[in-house]
């Protein structure tokens, strides 16, 4: 084998080892490369003058529930999927009264409509809000109850 044989052997296995280790740092647990969408930021404020008890989950993730005196807000963040699938659905309660079900992030509706998707509960339902400008029109939930 002559020399540059051996160096054009040497370059291909250290380029074949560099891949081989990115790929696995890129499917460790330990290093996350998010193969994903934007940060979304949610935000659910309640306006009423009972306490809303909010539970919110998507397919993957239940993050939990809240029970929100006035004024009092429930807040989270995620990446939407590579997909563009990502759903998040909250229950609504008063009580043992049932407000409702409703999405509070749907990618296909929301994607391009707001990256701080903001809900104000109020006596009437729940109103979703944009921060951007021109904000594109409101979402509105009624209450069932």
């Amino acid at each position: 084998m002559t020399n540059s044989s051996k160096t054009k052997l040497t370059y291909i296995l250290w380029f074949a080892i560099t891949i081989m280790v990115i790929i696995t740092l890129i499917c460790s647990e330990g290093y996350k490369i998010p193969i994903t969408g934007p940060l979304m930021k949610v935000e659910i404020k309640n306006n009423n003058t009972y306490i809303l008890d909010v539970h919110c989950k998507s397919a993957d993730d239940d993050i939990g529930s809240r029970a929100l005196k006035n004024g009092e807000s429930y807040r989270w963040q995620f990446y939407v999927n590579f997909f563009n699938s990502t759903l998040y659905f909250c229950e609504f309660h008063q009580g043992k009264v049932t407000k409702g079900v409703f999405d509070i992030y749907d990618a296909l509706r929301d994607f391009k409509r707001c990256t701080r998707c903001t809900w104000m509960a109020e006596t009437d339902g729940l109103y979703g809000f944009s921060e951007k400008k021109p904000p594109p029109a409101a979402v509105f939930y009624k209450w069932l109850k």
